[in-house]
């Protein structure tokens, strides 16, 4: 067994992992999201955890782009509070930084402490919070970085300032496998994806499926289809123990989609972990 995370080591990847009882020996790391999603179905891996969604930020698209992409299923999910930390290769004052590097998604958790402590810094993009420590580590500019303080140990820099991101701040990772032959009920909820074509009416009667079998759908994220006109629509729906096979409800929405594609069954995590 091999769990494939976003690394090097140090990213909130890891904390994540490690919160939802992996064994450290067995982590397996890779240098992009899409990166696992290739590894776990070239049999590199046995499972990856991957992030999907931050409170601040919200869905992680190319994290949403390797479920539509890949042979992938849910099996679990896990959330994890994040707290952010500013850290370079020596103590800087803040108005002496010539450069952040960062995530994306942790660039949004940051904006506020960004905007009113270095208004105007250059940023840098990078696939993750520790490749940022590696490289503020190794920059010969006043270069700082954003990510965990566990980053800072692990790569010899200085924490210049600690909690900078935005309140409650917490992201949720999926478990995922490859994807099983046939659909299951194990757990008390789902992820499908739904596409349809841009014409009137079309959602309605897609989200009438759930309706009219009083599933309580607990997200909706729509996303366009690349190749013509119309769109796609990332659901998340609770499914109570005496509701109906999940094949049902499946050829049912097959039959007012053009395509339909299940992401699994799987427990809900209520409570965020601590770690």
């Amino acid at each position: 067994m091999s769990l494939g995370i976003l690394g090097p080591p140090g990213t909130f990847s890891e904390t994540a992992a490690i919160a939802y009882g992996w064994p450290k020996e067995e982590l397996v790391y890779a240098d992009s999201i899409l990166s696992l999603f290739h590894n776990l179905c070239q049999g590199e891996v046995t499972d990856i955890l991957v992030p999907f969604e931050n409170s601040a930020a919200g869905i992680l698209r190319n994290s949403l782009l390797g479920l539509t992409q890949f042979p992938v299923m849910i099996k679990g999910e896990v959330t994890v509070p994040v707290k952010q930390c500013l850290m370079g290769a020596h103590p800087y004052d803040p108005a002496e930084i010539e450069v952040v590097v960062t995530q994306p998604a942790v660039l949004a958790q940051c904006e506020n402490y960004l905007r009113r402590n270095l208004p105007g810094v250059r940023i840098e993009i990078t696939e993750s919070t520790a490749r940022a420590a590696q490289m503020a580590a190794a920059d010969l500019r006043k270069a700082a970085a954003i990510g965990p303080e566990q980053a800072a140990e692990n790569y010899g820099l200085v924490v210049i300032a600690r909690d900078i991101q935005q309140e409650n701040n917490c992201t949720r990772f999926f478990h995922l496998s490859q994807a099983a032959k046939l659909p299951g009920n194990a757990g008390n909820k789902s992820s499908i994806i739904f596409e349809l074509d841009d014409r009137p009416g079309a959602l309605y009667k897609a989200l009438e499926v759930f309706a009219l079998q009083q599933l309580n759908l607990t997200k909706i994220e729509s996303f366009p289809v690349r190749r013509k006109a119309g769109y796609r629509f990332y659901v998340e729906v609770d499914l109570p123990i005496n509701q109906l096979p999940v094949t049902d409800l499946l050829a049912e929405l097959e039959s007012r989609c053009t395509a339909v594609l299940y992401l699994g069954s799987y427990y809900r995590c209520r409570e965020v972990i601590a770690c």
